[in-house]
């Protein structure tokens, strides 16, 4: 505990008192009631991380009117009684557990709106929708403007009948309030537009709005970015003119991040992001101002502290990990970072369901968002439990089975647990999948899960026999085409090419297969310095990744000089590299020193097949049953060691 001390320090925002630096960051749950009021669900999501021993909950965006983006419309509980109540109770849930409660508030996203229907969105100016960039906005009317500033200054007056303890104006990210703040969207040459002053005015009529009703000694935050990370957007030096501004107008806290929607790589940072990725733009501003700074992005116990010592910010925000960790604050206080469950930050679940308009949850905690769906109660009637396969499917189902008092018996076949994550484990920016194994094998032996390695089980197997559950979790194989020369000595299948370093000879390697692992691969030795190309039949690389996640890989890639060719077909491997084909029959020559198959994998369908055609009430899940990302494989280990009664 000594060495992370300095996070638990008691410590203040203007006169209000938090028992730690650790701030619940705010990330939208999308599990609000239909009309924008607060549902019991994220009421019992932030209570379990006020539990968890964090300082202080920033909770998600709460708009203040549904006036602005066409989407959140419906959201008719904004700006009345039912809202503020909805906010009373989730204070008070917050407050029983000794944690302070923020409410983030929001008037819209603007250009940035998720494109659920096709109505025209709105904006500072007649710019460009992020979503649909042939479509123009619509500019705010001035008395749509005093509207919002109203709303502001109505829910700071709910807030304060609330018992809230603090409030943020939301202005990151490339939404409405920094549309108006930022020249390459603000085109206005009203008393909003043109100016340092005008571009300030919303923020500021907001910020005293919202003072009027709250009084001197009520703490006011404000989330920006310190730099848009693209041509045209705001700078760090044009940010600190912001925040030395707002600090004189009476801003009690900076909440500092990085980026907007144009790069979208800072928004929920990625892997490839690195750990502690935005401490160095805090630090920019806390240099600058004398009131406290948060930040948020990728942190560890390791950043949070190296951050707080180096005095790059006073807080340190945790979004991802505690929706995988709701107790990460407690378990680093009492029992040590190696028991806290780590965030993958693979965006897998928390960021890729909001894309499909569906409450989030975790790849790895599927009771994030559904607190009290899925109790852990102890069974009476203790089951004898096999499953077959130590991945993190298979890993993960035996841990909640034994978890829950059954008896567990794991056999894999290999001398190791973790399936193909060993392999895929392997790039530095990938460590976090090891270190979610690690957890997990730590876990199963604390619940006393018998583990047999270097044991495979097949359908004839007699450690099926009289049992009361089977769990099968054979994970996948390497997909290899029928492409000439493919079984060449040159050519390293990707798995074999990461857990064999000494296959991968020389220096100039070609890549053949652009998804993820591929990508992966060509990044991991670009790094090491050598020269890599990767071929892809597609047009894009790691084409159905997550825009937060393909976009930062996309970068990396481009920063290392990886060569990429899209479009080129591979149609034969040479003992000098491989050859690949156009889409107008072009073929082109590669040479390369080692050629590394990535062509994706495949389920072990047959054995898992066989296994429940002897035993039909088996439960197949993993990548056996479908391939998928980890996420797919951890949530259905859960639920298949959850519901064994």
């Amino acid at each position: 505990m000594d060495k992370y001390s300095r996070l638990f320090e008691g410590v203040k925002i203007g006169d209000m008192k938090l028992r730690n630096r650790l701030v619940m960051s705010p990330m939208g749950t999308f599990n609000e009631n239909y009309d924008g009021s607060i549902s019991q669900e994220q009421i019992d999501y932030y209570e379990a991380r006020a539990k968890g021993g964090v300082g202080m909950i920033i909770a998600e965006a709460q708009y203040v009117t549904n006036k602005t983006d066409p989407w959140i419309e419906s959201m008719t509980a904004v700006g009345t009684d039912i809202q503020m109540k909805g906010w009373a109770r989730m204070a008070e849930a917050v407050h029983a557990h000794g944690a302070k409660i923020c409410l983030q508030l929001s008037c819209g996203l603007g250009r940035n709106a998720f494109p659920f229907d096709s109505r025209q969105m709105v904006s500072a100016s007649a710019v460009p929708s992020f979503f649909f960039p042939d479509q123009l906005c619509r500019p705010l009317e001035k008395d749509e403007i005093k509207d919002i500033v109203e709303s502001y200054r109505n829910a700071a007056r709910m807030a304060l009948v609330a018992e809230v303890d603090a409030l943020e104006i939301h202005a990151h990210g490339g939404y409405i309030i920094d549309q108006f703040m930022t020249p390459i969207w603000n085109k206005r040459t009203d008393e909003y537009g043109g100016s340092f002053e005008n571009r300030m005015r919303l923020v500021t009529e907001i910020y005293q709005a919202m003072r009027d009703e709250v009084g001197p000694n009520f703490p006011i935050l404000i989330r920006m970015a310190a730099d848009h990370d693209f041509e045209g957007g705001r700078t760090v030096e044009e940010s600190i003119e912001i925040v030395k501004y707002l600090e004189k107008l009476g801003m009690d806290a900076f909440d500092i991040d990085l980026g907007c929607y144009e790069q979208k790589q800072w928004i929920v940072p990625s892997i490839y992001t690195g750990l502690g990725c935005m401490a160095d733009a805090a630090a920019a501003i806390k240099k600058e101002v004398n009131v406290p700074v948060l930040n948020s992005g990728t942190h560890t116990p390791e950043t949070a502290v190296e951050t707080i010592e180096n005095e790059k910010a006073d807080f340190i925000m945790l979004g991802r990990p505690l929706i995988a960790d709701p107790d990460w604050v407690n378990k680093l206080r009492l029992e040590g970072p190696e028991e806290i469950k780590p965030c993958l930050f693979c965006n897998e679940v928390c960021v890729g369901r909001l894309y499909q308009n569906r409450t989030i949850s975790c790849a790895i905690n599927p009771h994030a968002a559904f607190e009290k769906k899925y109790p852990m109660t102890k069974t009476e009637l203790p089951k004898k439990v096999v499953v077959v396969g130590g991945g993190p499917g298979g890993m993960e189902a035996a841990r909640i089975a034994a978890k829950k008092g059954h008896r567990v018996t794991l056999y894999e076949k290999s001398d190791k647990l973790g399936g193909q994550i060993n392999a895929a484990a392997t790039p530095p920016f990938k460590k976090r999948l090891q270190d979610l194994i690690d957890w997990q094998e730590r876990q199963l032996n604390k619940f006393g899960v018998d583990i047999r390695l270097n044991h495979k089980i097949t359908e004839e197997s007699s450690e099926l026999e009289n049992v009361d559950q089977i769990i099968v979790a054979v994970g996948a194989k390497p997909l290899l085409p029928k492409i000439k020369g493919i079984d060449k000595e040159n050519v390293v299948e990707v798995i074999s090419a990461h857990q064999n370093p000494e296959f991968v000879k020389g220096d100039n390697i070609v890549v053949a297969g652009g998804g993820l692992s591929g990508c992966d691969f060509a990044l991991e030795m670009a790094m090491e310095g050598k020269k890599v190309s990767i071929v892809e039949m597609l047009d894009e690389l790691a084409a159905t990744e997550l825009m937060d996640n393909r976009n930062p890989l996309l970068f990396k890639l481009n920063e290392y000089n990886v060569e990429q060719l899209t479009g080129h077909k591979v149609i034969e491997f040479t003992d000098t590299g491989l050859t690949a084909e156009k889409a107008d029959g072009t073929k082109v020559e590669l040479k390369a020193d080692t050629v590394v198959a990535a062509f994706g994998t495949q389920s072990e369908s047959e054995l898992a097949e066989s296994i429940w055609k002897k035993y039909p009430t088996s439960r197949l899940i993993g990548d056996c049953v479908e391939v998928a990302q980890i996420g797919s494989a951890v949530r259905n280990g859960f639920f298949a060691g959850w519901s064994i009664d």
